[in-house]
């Protein structure tokens, strides 16, 4: 059994804990945070240290790492810290739940997190560190690019996902459509045509507004 050291220590940290230890191979031992955030030693009975001393305390020659950083700046927070993870040379952990529907073959890259019920049909593609939250539909052929943030939403079949892309709870998109890169499609949208990178579309209207630099959650 390899052993798991989380980075974070707040709500996806915990939902990550909790997935890890009751339905995978991975033993996790700790978690770890930027000095900046350390509110305290301990996190769900686990030592939590600060990153600048994670290689001492979990080296990566022993540890496996999951980055739990949620969806600030559009992604970019998590994306910035999965590769300061690899380039102190950890390995990344990915977790698919084994209540999700996914296809024989799918390709699993690191860091990425599919949890129960999602259901993924044959051929679809999945970046490195894109999360896919419970009850997604995800039609076949779908590409979804790295770092991307999917909150049960509908994929028609064809769909291309542009790289850091957060797609809210019960939103739809059409078949064979692309979505831009960084483009915050809200809950319960309805996406008909293709976007251009940096959209942002409401539930209530489909007009894009540009929105650089928008942030969401705190790690």
């Amino acid at each position: 059994m390899r052993k798991l050291v989380i980075f974070g220590a707040a709500a996806f940290a915990e939902i990550a804990h909790y997935y890890f230890t009751h339905d995978s191979p991975w033993d996790v031992v700790g978690f770890t945070v930027d000095a900046a955030y350390l509110a305290g030693t301990t996190y769900h009975g686990l030592p939590v240290v600060p990153f600048d001393e994670v290689t001492r305390r979990f080296p990566p020659a022993d540890d496996d790492m999951f980055v739990a950083v949620g969806i600030g700046g559009v992604n970019r927070q998590r994306a910035a810290k999965v590769a300061e993870a690899e380039r102190l040379g950890y390995r990344l952990a990915s977790f698919v739940s084994s209540r999700a529907d996914v296809p024989a073959g799918l390709v699993v890259r690191p860091n990425t997190m599919i949890m129960e019920r999602a259901g993924i049909q044959p051929y679809v593609e999945i970046g490195r560190d894109s999360i896919i939250w419970s009850a997604t539909r995800i039609g076949f052929r779908t590409r979804i690019g790295d770092h991307c943030w999917i909150v049960s939403a509908i994929f028609g079949e064809s769909v291309t996902v542009g790289e850091g892309t957060f797609v809210g709870l019960n939103a739809t998109v059409g078949p064979c459509l692309t979505l831009g890169a960084h483009n915050v499609i809200g809950a319960g949208a309805l996406v008909l045509r293709d976007t251009a990178d940096d959209e942002v579309h409401r539930a209530r209207a489909s007009t894009p507004s540009r929105v650089p630099g928008w942030r969401l959650w705190k790690r």
